[in-house]
């Protein structure tokens, strides 16, 4: 408030700007000779639901006092008083009430000329009013006419040619006044998105509702902001929490929203009722005077609201704010989505690691349990082996001790897969030299490979040097080998070449290794690096095995950050291919 008990709203947030301004006082100083009128005021909505004097042209009194000031919306006193003429209203003098004529004097100006002294002639005290309203019948302003120069009071038939004269101007304020309040309402909107981006991404939904809420009341020109997932606690409406959440539910399914006043509770889409007192505590709670409830949801699922309050002696929610919050319930809807997928996700990596922890722990188990025994029937076929046994006995043994053997190789491939497996074991990385690596592994084979008639050939770049973990690198190379040594006939090749290969732009060494093996089938190529497959093929089930060297494989690559690749053709033979990089995994880096 002025000295004088006006309201004036502080010029630097004034409605609109230089050039709108500019326009309206043009429009207005047009009207005044299309209407016959001395003096034409134009009062726009603002977005904090104030009407303000924008144009006022034909009174240099009024334009001093008026231009720029705002008064709250109050429109009864027009649709009470006046008497409707094609759109205007025409509020006679005498139809004035104390209350009435206090507002004009606080609000508007009178001007100080005499009554016309003709025959329903104007009074100074007449006002002549139209409500300027888009097609959607959502009030954008108000146009006053002043002392008319026939110097009579309207009739049907001047009002009709004021019309005809001047409509299109009408329409051309309020199309002034929609744009700045869609301006408005797209700033709103932008300081809600600045501060929505400010918030930290891989929230889960109570923290970031709780971020949403702190950033968004900082940005923005309100009091509170909340961002109430469903389900949240609420303090102040425990009691009627589910009255409030199915009410907002019912909100989302008509895509409405709430405004929260001591009084009474309203929507642009409906009638207003009584506060509920639940909401009146909510109020009293945060130490509010109103509150915009917009719900927030996706397809037919409601998933929380967007609670906007604003102190007792702020204005009201008007329709571009309404629209704005709108806007922004939509853009949180999208994050609540991704928090709770986010939340989702993390449950079931938890699950997961739990699940794999459980197998690893297994693993070790019985490969620590299967080492005993093991041990024993070693000890006792050392003994038997020292006696003289018929020849039947003799091939008995050896049974045993191949079994004891085979048992022994899947105790030690069960425990090299919980090693290679296990995310927590820290890594020791050093540099590898893989050229040298595959020599000695290759020289380590090739009597395996001699014994089975098979052909082993390397072709290895020199310096080929990778940051890894030695073992595990010397057991993936070894496991490729034997592989392919183990599943090529008699006459057949296993080949291993070493090159350096960047991937995207980072350096690596490409390893292949091919055999003219027995090949793999289509249908379980895919299956091939899961622990204990076997292939249902007669020729590789006669070849002994675990089932555990390609998955061996498999887990080493993948701790390496490298790539794994097989081709196989049934019959013909099978490729694999590993590329790793040289600076080695990037969690080490």
């Amino acid at each position: 408030m002025d000295d004088d008990g006006l309201w004036v709203r502080p010029r630097a947030r004034a409605w609109g700007n230089e050039a709108q301004r500019a326009v309206l006082h043009a429009i207005a100083e047009d009207l005044v000779k299309r209407t016959h009128h001395k003096v034409v005021a134009i009062e726009a909505l603002r977005s904090d639901g104030y009407l303000e004097f924008v144009a006022i042209a034909g009174d240099d009194a009024a334009r001093d006092k008026m231009l720029g000031q705002a008064s709250p919306l109050a429109l009864d006193h027009i649709s009470q008083l006046g008497v409707e003429l094609a759109g205007w209203n025409h509020i006679p003098s005498e139809r004035l009430d104390d209350a009435t004529r206090a507002w004009l004097d606080e609000y508007g100006h009178r001007p100080d000329t005499p009554a016309s002294g003709l025959p329903n002639g104007w009074d100074p005290d007449d006002q002549m009013v139209r409500l300027l309203q888009n097609e959607d019948g959502e009030l954008r302003g108000l146009l006053y006419l002043d002392e008319p120069l026939s110097g009579l009071r309207p009739t049907p038939e001047t009002v009709a040619a004021i019309n005809a004269e001047a409509g299109v101007l009408f329409e051309a304020v309020i199309s002034i006044v929609e744009r700045e309040l869609y301006g408005e309402q797209v700033r709103m909107v932008a300081q809600a998105r600045s501060a929505i981006e400010s918030v930290r991404p891989g929230l889960g939904v109570q923290d970031l509702s709780s971020e949403l809420s702190r950033a968004m009341v900082e940005a923005m020109d309100v009091a509170t902001v909340d961002v109430i997932a469903v389900g949240s606690e609420v303090p102040g409406i425990e009691e009627d929490r589910l009255d409030v959440t199915e009410m907002m539910r019912e909100q989302w399914a008509r895509r409405g929203h709430v405004v929260v006043e001591r009084q009474r509770t309203w929507s642009m889409k409906e009638d207003s009722i009584e506060t509920p007192p639940s909401l009146t505590r909510l109020l009293d709670t945060y130490g509010l005077g109103s509150g915009l409830l917009v719900p927030i949801g996706a397809g037919e699922e409601y998933l929380g609201t967007l609670s906007m309050g604003r102190a007792a002696d702020a204005p009201r929610w008007n329709a571009s704010e309404i629209n704005a919050a709108t806007t922004v319930a939509s853009d949180l809807a999208r994050l609540l989505l991704e928090a709770r997928l986010m939340e989702r996700q993390r449950a079931l990596n938890v699950e997961l690691r739990d699940v794999i922890d459980y197998r690893r722990d297994m693993v070790l188990t019985l490969a620590h349990e299967l080492r005993n025994p093991v041990s024993v029937l070693f000890s006792h076929l050392e003994l038997l082996g020292l006696e003289t046994h018929s020849e039947a006995s003799s091939h008995s043994l050896e049974a045993l001790d191949r079994a004891a053997r085979r048992i022994e190789d899947m105790v030690a491939d069960l425990l090299t897969l919980a090693s290679v497996s296990d995310p927590d074991r820290g890594a020791s990385l050093a540099e590898v030299d893989l050229a040298a690596l595959v020599r000695e592994t290759s020289d380590f084979l090739a009597q395996m490979a001699a014994r089975d008639g098979v052909e082993l050939r390397t072709v290895v770049a020199d310096d080929l040097v990778v940051t890894g973990e030695a073992a595990g690198l010397q057991r993936m190379v070894s496991n490729l080998l034997s592989n392919g040594i183990k599943y090529t006939p008699e006459g057949g090749q296993v080949a291993m070449d070493l090159s350096r290969r960047t991937v995207d732009g980072v350096d690596g060494v490409l390893i292949t290794c091919t055999d003219t093996g027995i090949g793999i089938a289509a249908a379980e190529v895919d299956k091939v690096f899961a622990p204990f497959f076997r292939s249902s093929s007669p020729e590789a089930r006669k070849r002994p095995g675990t089932g555990l060297g390609l998955a061996i494989i498999e887990r080493v690559v993948t701790r390496h950050d490298g790539t794994l690749e097989v081709e196989s053709v049934l019959g013909e033979g099978t490729t694999f291919t590993v590329w790793l990089p040289v600076g080695g995994p990037r969690a080490a880096r």
